[in-house]
């Protein structure tokens, strides 16, 4: 396992979805493979990764059979409702296909925990507080920055009035 996969480290924090760091080589692929990951959400930008890395564990994960989907985010930047939705939208297709995913950013600190978040209210429903306790719970380490909590609550609560006013049988009351 690379020294930074192994320091920075995953963590299972719902049922099949595990998050973490982002793989840099071919072991740590075969610890995806160790934890039965058939899916991988990858949320960061090709110059995250040092020279020749990202070829490589596209490589690797192609070798495992592990399937790679990107949404590439800024490393301490937002995350814009379209890619909240989208990443929900994979991971909870994934999830309902039964497979075992990963959602990673570089460190696993930010970007995945919060995108985590998102997955696990929306499936579980859970209130966001509620959510990112379980995520920090399991991953003690994960840490979104203000700005992305900003995102997430801004994301939240849009989806939660759109699907109140869907439904005039619904209270629209807050």
């Amino acid at each position: 396992m690379s020294e930074w996969f192994q320091t920075y480290g995953f963590a299972d924090v719902g049922e099949r979805l595990v998050i973490g760091a982002c793989p840099l080589d071919v072991r740590d692929v075969r610890v995806l493979s160790l934890l039965h990951i058939e899916r991988v959400l990858n949320l960061l930008m090709d110059e995250e990764y040092p020279p020749g890395d990202r070829e490589l564990v596209a490589a690797a994960l192609a070798q495992a059979d592990i399937i790679e989907q990107r949404l590439q985010t800024i490393d301490h930047g937002p995350l814009p409702e379209s890619v909240l939705d989208a990443a929900v939208a994979i991971v909870g297709g994934w999830l309902d296909e039964g497979l075992h995913v990963y959602l990673h950013c570089r460190a696993g600190w930010e970007r995945s925990p919060t995108v985590a978040a998102a997955v696990l209210a929306t499936r579980q429903q859970l209130d966001l507080d509620e959510a990112l306790a379980q995520v920090h719970a399991r991953k003690p380490s994960a840490a979104p920055l203000p700005q992305q909590l900003e995102d997430l609550r801004h994301w939240w609560w849009d989806r939660q009035h759109h699907q109140l006013s869907a439904d005039p049988g619904r209270d629209s009351r807050w």
